[in-house]
Formats: structure tokens, C-alpha cells, sequence
């Protein structure tokens, strides 16, 4: 008499146990979803404004801390000595006109150290290269012959009417230490006649440019 009502029983505990699961699960997916879609939009939604004032006015004082810094930096490090640069410069050549006209004269050049002289340009008061005489000599002094017709060229490249003395240059090619300089050598002309029973031998007489 008491197995029906309590079989009764059984079954409705059953069916509510099982409700109660179904229940469950679904306040835990409803309450899943709407976790996930907070997070979703807490991350692809903008900051508020007053956030982001916050982070860019943490940042300038972030750039301002980093400048007072360098400054600081800066001020102590020791200034940087620094010895002057002197500026390359060619051992000079020293010029000398030896002998005296007519007799053969001679331009040297002497240097402190080796030296290569390719060519002399007999050039004029104007400036103009009258004519040339390849050299090619080597040494710390080289003597090189004056060419009495050359000096001759450029005395009478100007129509002259009187025996007033000429300037010109010896322009000098040279090779010193590796490079190609030219080192421009001033003088002078002066002629002067000489007698030789009757007639006058007339000679032209170089010096340096004082």
C-alpha cells in the first residue's frame, strides 16, 4: 500500500534533480556569454578621456625627468680638449743664381730633403710661359744651367728701346714628399755690352728679384 506513493516520489525527486542540473547549466552559459562580451568590449573600447589625460600628462613628465637628465649629463662631463690641426706645408725651396755673365750661370735649389725637379718654365713679367726645359733631376741641390738663348726670348718679347732691366720667373715642377708642387722662382734681367777691340759683345746678365 505505501510502494506506489513512495514510487511516486522517487520519480519527481528524480525529475526535479534533473531540472535543477538543466537550470544550472543554463544561468552558467548565460552568465559565460555575458562575461566574454564585457571583456570584448572592455578591450576594443576606447579608454575614457580621463585615463588617457592621465597617461599623456604621465608621459610629459616622463620626457621632461629624461631632458633634466641629459642636461645634468652634460654639465658634468669634462669639456673635450682638442690640439689644433697645423696645416701641412712643403719644405721650402731655397733659390740661388751661381756665376756671373758671361760665364755660365747656374739656378739652384736646395731643399732639407730629396727632391725631383721634372721641368723650368722661363716665364714672363705678364705671366706668360715664353718657353720650357725638361730637367729631370733628383737631389737635395740641383744645379741646372741657365740657357742664355731662353733668358734671350724673353728679353726681347717686349720691343725695347733701352737697357732698363726685365723681370721674369723661373716657374719650377717639382716633386717633394710624394706630391707636385710649383715653386715660382722671381729674377731679374740686366744687360750689360762688353768691348772686344772694336766691336761690343753684348751679354745678358740673370739675379734673383730682391
Amino acid at each position: 500500500m505505501f510502494g506506489f506513493p513512495l514510487l511516486l516520489r522517487r520519480g519527481y525527486t528524480c525529475d526535479v534533480g534533473k531540472d535543477s542540473v538543466a537550470i544550472g547549466a543554463l544561468l552558467g552559459a548565460i552568465a559565460g556569454a555575458a562575461l566574454g562580451r564585457y571583456v570584448e568590449k572592455l578591450w576594443t573600447s576606447e579608454p575614457p578621456e580621463d585615463d588617457f589625460g592621465e597617461r599623456l600628462a604621465r608621459l610629459e613628465r616622463e620626457i621632461e625627468e629624461l631632458e633634466a637628465l641629459q642636461r645634468r649629463s652634460k654639465k658634468s662631463l669634462p669639456p673635450i680638449s682638442r690640439a689644433p690641426v697645423a696645416p701641412i706645408e712643403h719644405p721650402r725651396l731655397i733659390p740661388e743664381v751661381r756665376g756671373k755673365s758671361p760665364e755660365q750661370q747656374y739656378l739652384v735649389l736646395t731643399a732639407d730633403r730629396d727632391f725631383r725637379l721634372n721641368r723650368i718654365d722661363y716665364v714672363s713679367n705678364q705671366g706668360k710661359t715664353v718657353i720650357s726645359e725638361d730637367v729631370k733631376k733628383s737631389g737635395r741641390r740641383i744645379e741646372v744651367p741657365i740657357n742664355e738663348k731662353k733668358v734671350s726670348r724673353v728679353w726681347y718679347l717686349i720691343g725695347r728701346q733701352d737697357e732698363a732691366p726685365t723681370q721674369f720667373q723661373f716657374r719650377c715642377h717639382v716633386n717633394l714628399d710624394g706630391a707636385a708642387i710649383e715653386s715660382v722662382v722671381p729674377a731679374v734681367i740686366r744687360q750689360r755690352y762688353m768691348r772686344i777691340g772694336e766691336a761690343r759683345t753684348f751679354f745678358r746678365n740673370v739675379t734673383l728679384a730682391p
